[in-house]
């Protein structure tokens, strides 16, 4: 991994890492930026980034939900993800708004857990203060053309599961 050296050490002093960069391969470049050229000549808006568990990803953005496409192994992992901001914003009494919020936390994960398939999730968001649904499915890095008909698919499916865990925080 490459580190980035603390600017607020003196000469003479060994540096800090503020952040370490993860490696990436150039075959993983290049992998990346396979699938993120077929995305873009899809129309999505791609770009290559890190992720927020230090993985590079080839990311998209979508009205229908946020994209992230990484190498593992010998298979493309695409993820699909989407959230309902504000679920309980309607409700005018803070108390209430904020006990539906706790007891919303609590259910999400016994929703995943009982209704969703294996490449399904469902989690409380907390920056969103509602329901974020995911879709993961592995392809071929020999089908990287395939990599925006796999997405397309995916976020045409997140409304649909986000209706499902929501109706059951309603019952």
């Amino acid at each position: 991994m490459t580190e980035n050296a603390d600017p607020s050490s003196t000469p003479g002093e060994p540096a800090t890492s503020l952040a370490a960069i993860p490696d990436f391969s150039p075959d993983e470049r290049y992998l990346l930026q396979l699938a993120q050229q077929f995305l873009q000549d899809a129309g999505f808006y791609s770009y290559l980034m890190i992720d927020d568990e230090q993985r590079w990803v080839a990311a998209a953005d979508d009205e229908a939900g946020r994209v992230d496409v990484r190498i593992d192994a010998a298979a493309y992992q695409i993820e699909v993800c989407s959230s309902s901001p504000g679920l309980f914003m309607e409700e005018e009494s803070e108390w209430r708004r904020t006990a539906l919020e706790r007891l919303a936390r609590r259910v999400v994960p016994n929703v995943a857990r009982g209704m969703l398939v294996e490449h399904e999730s469902a989690f409380w968001s907390e920056e969103d203060r509602g329901v974020a649904v995911c879709i993961a499915r592995h392809l071929p890095l020999d089908d990287a053309q395939q990599v925006p008909l796999v997405v397309r698919q995916g976020l045409d499916q997140l409304e649909e599961l986000l209706t499902r865990v929501e109706s059951e925080l309603r019952t």
